[in-house]
Order: structure tokens, then sequence, then C-alpha cells
């Protein structure tokens, strides 16, 4: 335990003095300020882990939106070898987030239970990470739905709903194919982005041929990186599901719902479904 008040020496009190020996480190990270954003609210043991894994889990849903973001513009341009890097990049970032659950994953209910009285009725839900939207809206899980909770608050509202009314990451994906030459059909292109996307056989098809043709070496690596961040995307979203039952169980959650059946109806959720149908046939 440090003895020291250092969640006190915050920038706007700190004197002149106090802040004298600062260093490019900790100005380029802004240490002082991330030191200050945990405010505890019970004595409970794991509430230091619960809220420092939880900011540390809405980072990485910023910087996985920030590379996906990247790895759309790249396929938009045809540069798959650029892709490819971002997408590898991407596998690294899930594999760090997938990691943060460890830091409470065997907290029990007795555990949790001061803790979720602290967050209120629904009111602190993760489904109010708006950060989160944005990655599983890049991935292609288009809920529009999922909008009210942030309906109170215009402007994350209004980038949510570009978001969710801009192509994901996948469906910029099959735009490529088509580009290339394969028979990708109009209606899985050219469509309301912000509808659930419902997977094709003629798109199954494609990504059968693209696996068996020898000419579409760079696509058959594109279609396994986008396998290998679906791959992680779910485990992270297994680890969540996990999580929540051994300290939640199936009490009510978001909307009077129950917590994991809400959740496990997410993660049934397949991203890039093609990709894995295929498969089958390949």
């Amino acid at each position: 335990m440090l003895t020291q008040s250092w969640r006190d020496l915050r920038p706007e009190t700190a004197t002149s003095g106090e802040i004298s020996g600062t260093t490019r480190y900790i100005d380029i990270f802004q240490v002082r300020q991330l030191h200050t954003l945990q405010h505890p609210m019970t004595e409970t043991a794991y509430e230091m882990a619960f809220l420092i894994s939880s900011q540390v889990m809405e980072l990485y849903f910023g910087l996985l939106c920030h590379e996906l973001g990247r790895a759309r513009r790249e396929v938009r341009a045809d540069d798959v070898p650029a892709v490819l890097r971002t997408l590898s990049r991407t596998v690294g970032h899930l594999r760090a987030l997938e990691a943060t659950w460890e830091s409470y994953e065997d907290m029990t209910p007795a555990d949790w239970n001061p803790i979720k009285a602290q967050l209120g009725k629904g009111e602190a839900s993760s489904v109010h990470s708006y950060m989160y939207r944005h990655l599983v809206f890049l991935l292609g899980q288009k809920s529009p739905e999922m909008l009210e909770p942030h309906r109170s608050t215009p402007l994350i509202h209004q980038g949510l709903q570009e978001a969710l009314s801009a192509p994901s990451l996948y469906d910029e994906v099959l735009a490529l194919l088509q580009r290339r030459g394969l028979p990708v059909p109009d209606s899985a292109v050219h469509r309301d982005f912000a509808e659930p996307y419902v997977a094709q056989p003629q798109v199954e098809a494609a990504w059968v041929q693209v696996y068996h043709d020898e000419s579409f070496t760079d696509l058959r690596d594109l279609g396994e990186a986008l396998t290998q961040v679906a791959d992680r995307f779910h485990r992270w979203t297994q680890a969540h599901l996990t999580v929540t039952m051994r300290t939640f169980g199936d009490k009510p959650g978001y909307y009077h719902t129950p917590a994991v059946d809400w959740l496990r109806s997410g993660e049934e959720q397949t991203v890039f479904p093609e990709l894995w149908s295929a498969r089958t046939t390949m």
C-alpha cells in the first residue's frame, strides 16, 4: 500500500515545486492524470481491479476502432498488404483486451454485490460503453436499438448513428471481392448498412472460390486475417460471459433482462459469418 498521497497530487492542485521534477515520460503519457481517474466507492478488495480493468478495456476499444477504421480505409484503397499488417496488430490488441478479465476473473458474488450496488440499476451497465458500440459496428454487428441508451447525449448519439449507417469492415471486404471479379451479389454490397448483415449463400460460395483458386492468394490471406480477428473477439465475449456467470448469475441486468441470457444472445452472433460457414465445403 502506498503511503504518500499520490492520488491527491492532481495537476490542477499541485504546486510548482511538486511538479518541477516532471519528466517527458510523465508528460507524454499524462501519468499524473491517469492515476487520479480511479475513485473507489466501496471497501471491496476487487473494486480497484474492476475500475482499472474497465478503463483499460475502454482504451483498447478506442485502439481497436482506430485500427479497424484504418483497415477499412485500406480495403477501400485495394491495399491488401497494408490491411494484413493492420489486422495482425489488431489481433495482438484483442489478445491484450481478453487478458484484462484476468484481474478479477475469480471475483465472487460477495465481492461483486457491493460494487454493483453503487453502480445502480442499469445506469452504469457496460451497454453504455459507446466506444464498444463503435467497435462492434465496425465488425459488422449492427443493432439500431443499441443507440437508445445514448439518446440523451446528442454528440455521442450522432456519432453512433453515423457509425451504424456506415459500411462495416466486412461490408468493404465484400465490395473488394466483387471488384476482384468474385460472384458477390449486389444485394450484399449495396444495402442499408444500418441493418444487421444477413449471411448469403452466394457470399459463402465466393469465399470458397477464394480458398480454392490460387490466383486469389492475397484474398485468402485476408480471409484468414479476418478469421483471426473474429476468433479473438469471440474469445473476449466468451470471457465476458464467463465472468458474468461467476459474479452476477442470471440476475436482471440491462432493461431487466437476465444478464447471462442477454450476453449469451450477443455472444452467439458470428463476426464475418460466411468465412466460418464456408469451411464446411472448402
